[in-house]
């Protein structure tokens, strides 16, 4: 499975990616949003992990640009049935109502447990796939 890890802190990048390369998944990194855009249009992820809140020059100059993030990512068409996590510590109750009206399949509150991590993403592959077959398209197992 194709995961794209987007966090502006080096130490989340490096502990995920080295946890989902270790349960054996493709792991891709951005700590900026505008990367994580291009990486995901270039080479469309199963699931998306991405922090909510990132500095204004890592998020284009938009606070939460992992909201951001979850709009472009739903609006393109190689990533809109992508499965989302928003993985933040920023769970301010209004924080957690934007990720639901932003599109996000879950919500994940650092520090993360990381064998719930590993099987939540799992289970969202799995509705990703089922996700993509109704609209006829390609999975990546």
């Amino acid at each position: 499975m194709k995961i794209l890890i987007v966090d502006d802190d080096e130490a989340t990048v490096t502990f995920m990616r080295l946890a989902f390369s270790g349960a054996g998944h493709d792991v891709t990194t951005a700590t900026t949003v505008a990367a994580a855009l291009q990486l995901a249009v270039d080479d469309p992820p199963d699931v998306v992990l991405t922090d909510l809140t990132f500095s204004e020059a890592d998020s284009g100059g938009e606070l939460g640009g992992g909201l951001a993030l979850a709009r472009a990512l739903r609006a393109c068409a190689p990533t809109r049935t992508a499965g989302l996590l928003a993985v933040s510590g920023a769970d301010a109750p209004d924080m957690v109502a934007a990720v639901d009206d932003t599109g996000f399949d879950g919500f994940v509150s650092k520090p993360v447990d990381l064998a719930s991590l590993l099987e939540r993403v799992d289970r969202l592959a799995v509705a990703v796939a089922e996700r993509r077959a109704a609209e006829g398209g390609i999975d990546h197992p």
